[in-house]
């Protein structure tokens, strides 16, 4: 029986990707990180929270949005005004980039309290 992973941040940029894992490693957050949605799929698939950027395909933005419909809770990292949420606030959180100081170990944190 697999367990589920804390964190999986699938992120194309490397540096903001290792910035993410800093901070919530920081809050004690472990993360697995991940530049590619394919490599990033058996831990999707064990995974409580998945960090989505909407940098990357399309194809792959929109795979990442439909694990909310399978209980998955995410954190969209956004660089436009499109509603990602889709209505689903208690699994989906957007956060706009450029990120400040602790907003994404603050997103997991409060996403982990919803039910």
């Amino acid at each position: 029986m697999s367990t589920l992973s804390a964190i999986v941040a699938v992120v194309k940029d490397p540096a903001l990707l290792r910035s993410i894992s800093f901070a919530l490693n920081t809050h004690g957050q472990p993360v697995e990180q991940f530049n590619d949605w394919k490599m990033a799929t058996e831990a999707i698939s064990r995974a409580e929270c998945v960090i989505l950027d909407t940098c990357l395909p399309p194809a792959d933005l929109t795979a990442g949005l439909s694990l909310a419909n399978r209980g998955i809770k995410l954190v969209i990292l956004a660089e436009d005004d499109r509603d990602y949420g889709s209505g689903n606030r208690k699994a989906i959180c957007v956060l706009s980039k450029p990120l400040n100081g602790p907003d994404i170990a603050n997103a997991v944190s409060a996403l982990r309290r919803n039910p």
